[in-house]
């Protein structure tokens, strides 16, 4: 089973998943997520609504750019289902399970985070494409943050198990993207959503491997304490005058002039 957000970055995740020869997709559930340049709170001043749409207006072109494709056209012959909420999905999930279908793998990305509830109606090997690098960025907004934290070097992917709490996991996979000269913020998460997607064969293969050598998910305590764990509110329309009017969105050119330092994450690779 496949659940995913619509927006494009989520739907070529999908589309290289149904490419993929070793999964057999049984059910492919989509989330109807916000506009993809969503409108700006009524209450926001003149000069934040600008960049409000600057922002968003960026992503959805540099998705467009990289993600260009219908994925109902794509896959014409396939059913999807959807869901708004939560409790809409959940009750998906138990109509799945009062009909007798089964499956072995869930695989997401885009989605919101699953209660008890509904881990408890998916399988143990339920792996997310987390758009952001665990453990450093874990939560919600995490391509963000390293552009507003000034370390692009950070801005990558990951593939991991679904815990019962946020981003912890264990990490099967991490991803980062080349940076070039001239990327901004959206070009250079459209690079590391399209590397992970890449590398969805090798991360299938991987489980395959699992599932029939019963090598379960392992629980990291650790990944509790390790990192910053961001929530949907920490962001502020406030904070894009850092990326748009101090930096000129060249954070990535900042960087390999040297001008932020030489860190650089520790990831993991199947």
């Amino acid at each position: 089973i496949i659940i995913c957000g619509d927006h494009p970055r989520n739907t070529y995740f999908l589309k290289n998943i149904l490419k993929s020869k070793i999964a057999e997709v049984i059910k492919i559930v989509l989330f109807k997520r916000e506009k993809l340049i969503p409108e700006p709170p009524s209450n926001l001043e003149i000069d934040l609504k600008k960049l409000w749409n600057l922002h968003f207006d960026k992503r959805a072109r540099a998705e467009k750019k990289y993600f260009k494709f219908d994925i109902k056209k794509k896959f014409p012959q396939k059913r999807f289902d959807f869901f708004n909420t939560p409790n809409e999905l959940e009750n998906l999930l138990v109509s799945y399970k009062k009909d007798g279908i089964k499956f072995d793998v869930c695989l997401t990305s885009g989605a919101p985070f699953f209660s008890k509830k509904i881990l408890k109606l998916l399988p143990k090997f339920t792996v997310n494409l987390h758009l952001g690098l665990i453990p450093y960025y874990k939560g919600a907004v995490t391509m963000f943050w390293p552009f507003y934290h000034l370390q692009p070097q950070f801005a990558g992917t990951t593939y991991h198990f679904i815990s019962e709490y946020v981003d912890t996991g264990e990490i099967l996979h991490n991803n980062l993207p080349e940076l070039n000269f001239g990327d901004g913020m959206h070009e250079t998460a459209c690079k590391a959503i399209k590397n992970a997607a890449d590398d969805l064969e090798i991360l299938l293969d991987y489980i395959n491997h699992r599932l029939k050598k019963n090598i379960l998910p392992n629980f990291d305590k650790s990944l509790l304490r390790r990192g910053k764990l961001f929530f949907k509110l920490d962001w502020k329309p406030y904070m894009l005058k850092n990326i748009y009017q101090v930096y000129n969105d060249k954070i990535v050119d900042l960087y390999l002039n040297n001008k932020l330092g030489s860190d650089k994450p520790i990831i993991k690779k199947i």
